[in-house]
């Protein structure tokens, strides 16, 4: 993997963008992480809700069922899952709907998964379903449809920007010492020209100030007037204000452009999606790239090709996205209270021993408060 990162820099005049480093380390057909290898659970790299807890999956079979009356019960319907990881979720889904007939008989099941080794894992842990698999969302039947992406948006590649001295650089990784160190390659910035980066001047939403700007010459008189006054800051704005030295910006075109596709579809056929990811409304200015290595942070440019790459993804900028559906953010702890979390712990609680109910509450905490808040739920809607 090195040998071919290191071909892309010098071909590069020396350097490449963390977008191209992310692609090539996560995504190459013979040498990318998540096409060869097999990150999830206790033995992989890290672990996701669904395989915390079936509280996560039940409560989501919940909101899927929902979604489905609010559709008018239609009596065919798609079921899409994005980046299904092993198929926990989707598997308990199904296990849940299987009580409901009419709901059960209307469904139609789609994966939409590009890593040929969870493919594998898959199909044997969904073998006793009727599974459709997708490359990519183009190829779905043009009905209507439920998406579903957990943990999906993260693992996007990012470009980052830095702003100092009242000019723009962009964080690229090179060699380190010509290849010749122990740790191969770094990030480098290096100064864009023109003032504001293309990719920046494409995304404003990028652009969300933490703090509000002056108000205008008439105050405002509501708190919607004063929320309204927090408004995205223009690139122009933002150059000009040493507050923002050091600030650093992320953009994901990959994200973008799914959700904008995956709108086209809902808007289209009708439909909804549920989108749950660790992420940020009001972006705090530095870089949240991150990298996992046997349940440890790790530096994500060491291992390359044998680590997970994140991002934490940035929700305002997916909502400034739509344009024809409706949306709402909700924290996981809010999303997973709304669909009944709680009164399934303690049903489950009820004829539990002391060693499981132990274990259910804990994993009640963890899904409602470890989690709970730097996870975010995206819900779209066209119904």
């Amino acid at each position: 993997m090195l040998t071919y990162i290191y071909k892309l820099i010098d071909k590069n005049q020396g350097s490449i963008s963390i977008s191209d480093f992310m692609n090539a380390a996560l995504y190459h057909k013979e040498y990318g992480y998540y096409m060869s290898k097999l990150p999830l659970g206790k033995d992989g790299d890290f672990i996701t809700a669904p395989e915390i807890s079936r509280l996560f999956c039940e409560v989501i079979a919940v909101w899927v069922m929902h979604t489905w009356e609010e559709l008018g019960k239609p009596s065919k319907f798609s079921l899409v899952e994005l980046g299904p990881g092993k198929g926990t979720l989707i598997h308990d889904v199904i296990r849940v709907a299987r009580k409901y007939n009419d709901f059960f008989d209307s469904v139609s099941v789609h994966l939409v998964e590009i890593s040929p080794a969870l493919q594998k894992i898959q199909k044997e842990k969904l073998k006793d379903l009727d599974i459709n698999w997708h490359e990519n969302i183009d190829s779905l039947p043009k009905r209507p449809a439920i998406f579903l992406a957990n943990e999906f948006f993260d693992a996007f590649p990012i470009d980052q920007f830095v702003y100092r001295n009242g000019e723009w650089y962009e964080n690229r990784v090179t060699k380190k010492d010509n290849g010749a160190s122990l740790q191969c390659l770094t990030l480098e910035s290096r100064k864009k020209d023109g003032v504001i980066p293309a990719p920046l001047s494409r995304y404003p939403s990028a652009f969300f100030l933490s703090f509000p700007p002056p108000l205008s010459s008439k105050a405002a008189d509501t708190e919607v007037q004063k929320k309204e006054s927090c408004v995205l800051a223009s690139a122009t704005q933002m150059t000009n204000r040493k507050l923002f030295d050091g600030a650093v910006v992320e953009v994901c075109s990959a994200g973008i452009e799914i959700i904008k596709r995956l709108e086209e579809k809902i808007y289209n056929s009708k439909g909804a999606a549920l989108i749950i990811d660790y992420g940020y409304v009001y972006p705090e200015y530095k870089s949240t790239l991150q990298s996992v290595k046997q349940h440890k942070y790790a530096n994500f440019l060491e291992n390359v090709g044998n680590s997970d790459i994140t991002a934490l993804v940035n929700f305002q900028a997916l909502r400034d996205s739509l344009k024809h559906v409706d949306c709402e953010i909700l924290t996981q702890r809010e999303f997973l209270y709304l669909f009944g979390i709680k009164e399934r712990t303690q049903t489950l609680m009820k004829n539990a021993s002391d060693e499981q109910k132990n274990r259910i509450f804990g994993e009640f905490l963890r899904l409602t408060e470890n989690m709970g808040t730097l996870f975010k739920a995206m819900l779209i809607h066209h119904l």
